[in-house]
């Protein structure tokens, strides 16, 4: 156990250190993870040699389409599921689906880690991610130990209060405080939704993510998903990841879908 307290006092340890078989996958096709243990030295680890574990972007293995995630079970309650059935339907239909992408207002987690890509800011006691794939967004990530904030004084937010905790060779990250109006399915809303994550190595080039989300409100129970990122040398978070609200979308005289985003002319004073 000491040495896993010593991953605590030191993020670079910890993070260079995750290991551990690979599992099922939520989701469509994707390239097979490299099974076994990952074998690596010991730390402590300098900072050079945790940018060399975490440097570029990790990118989801396989994209949950829309029609995923219309199609995936969920065990949700009556409500939830009447819901659900809605938004799939009006999208059917023809009709506006009000979600959050469409609006660029962040999807916040689940939704933030199941798409797209991410990087990693390592802090002394912290994580910061920043997230791409429903317009860019942050979260943070502590590692110092400190309790969860009471829940009468929780600020709550698009990526709630995130604390995580090393169980040998895994870090287990459990957020509360997410904002109620966090879509967790295509135009489905939460309620008061937890988040347990279990981030682990299964190869020197691949992270997995497996999620757990309760909330007796909206599930019958647990939900449980598995993602796997890779890392990809050599790309970098560009503006290209910012979002483009539906409703400001154009359509021209060939109905091809498109974008003005010449930026507007500043006058002169």
């Amino acid at each position: 156990m000491a040495h896993f307290h010593r991953l605590l006092a030191s993020s670079a340890l910890a993070l260079a250190m995750w290991c551990g078989p690979a599992s099922a996958q939520l989701g469509g096709s994707q390239e097979p993870a490299p099974k076994g243990p990952i074998v690596m030295e010991t730390g402590p680890y300098t900072r050079d040699q945790l940018f060399h574990e975490l440097s570029g972007l990790w990118q989801n293995m396989h994209f949950i389409s829309i029609e995923k995630f219309e199609t995936e079970p969920v065990p949700l309650t009556p409500k939830y599921q009447a819901a659900r059935d809605k938004a799939i339907r009006d999208r059917a239909e023809g009709r506006q689906v009000f979600t959050a992408e469409s609006q660029c207002i962040p999807a916040g987690l689940p939704r933030m880690m199941l798409n797209g890509s991410f990087e990693v800011l390592v802090r002394d006691n912290s994580l910061g991610i920043i997230t791409a794939g429903h317009g860019l967004q942050v979260r943070n990530i502590w590692l110092d130990g400190r309790k969860h904030t009471p829940v009468e004084d929780l600020f709550e937010s698009f990526g709630g209060e995130s604390i995580g905790h090393w169980e040998g060779s895994t870090l287990v990250v459990t957020t509360i405080g997410l904002n109620p109006t966090n879509e967790f399915l295509y135009g489905v809303r939460g309620h008061a939704m937890t988040v347990v994550e279990r981030f682990r190595k299964v190869s020197p080039d691949v992270l997995e993510d497996a999620m757990t989300v309760t909330d007796p409100e909206v599930f019958t129970k647990p939900w449980v998903l598995v993602s796997q990122f890779r890392r990809t040398p050599g790309r970098a978070m560009t503006e290209q990841d910012y979002c483009v609200a539906a409703l400001d979308r154009e359509v021209n005289k060939d109905g091809v879908e498109g974008f003005d985003l010449t930026p507007p002319v500043v006058p002169d004073n």
